[in-house]
């Protein structure tokens, strides 16, 4: 089996989601790639949806930042958006509303800009391309 190196902080990170999900480092690694050999949900009861798979109550969202996409999904019901693609590994993650993940990617993707303040309801859209703000609970 080949060997792979990480620097200690993308090791904690990969330990902290491998425990998280119950799974073992390989396996982990595994998910990153998309080449586990786990069986298909409707054969293994306990299977959480990989970072890409849409869940219930989730809509598919983009946005494109200087040229650069991000992908993810909206929670209906909570209204956290899950970043699944990203130019910057440290924005695949969930955040805690559209804005905070509308703030990370200016943060990340355009560090010179001196206030990535960002309303994220107006910069991801949905799939048919209208902006994601008619979701929005008031």
């Amino acid at each position: 089996m080949p060997t792979v190196e990480f620097s200690d902080a993308a090791y904690e990170k990969l330990a902290f989601a491998a425990k998280i999900a119950g799974v073992s480092l390989t396996e982990a690694v595994d998910r990153v790639f998309g080449t586990s050999n786990q069986a298909p949900a409707s054969d293994n009861p306990q299977h959480e949806p990989s970072a890409s798979e849409q869940r219930q109550d989730e809509i598919k969202v983009t946005a494109t930042y200087l040229g650069r996409r991000v992908t993810g999904y909206l929670d209906l019901d909570s209204e956290r958006l899950r970043i699944t693609e990203a130019p910057h590994s440290d924005l695949v993650r969930t955040f805690k509303s559209p804005s905070q993940a509308a703030v990370e990617t200016v943060r990340h993707l355009n560090p010179a800009r001196k206030r990535p303040e960002t309303n994220g309801w107006r910069f991801f859209c949905a799939e048919d391309g209208q902006l994601i703000e008619r979701y929005r609970r008031r």
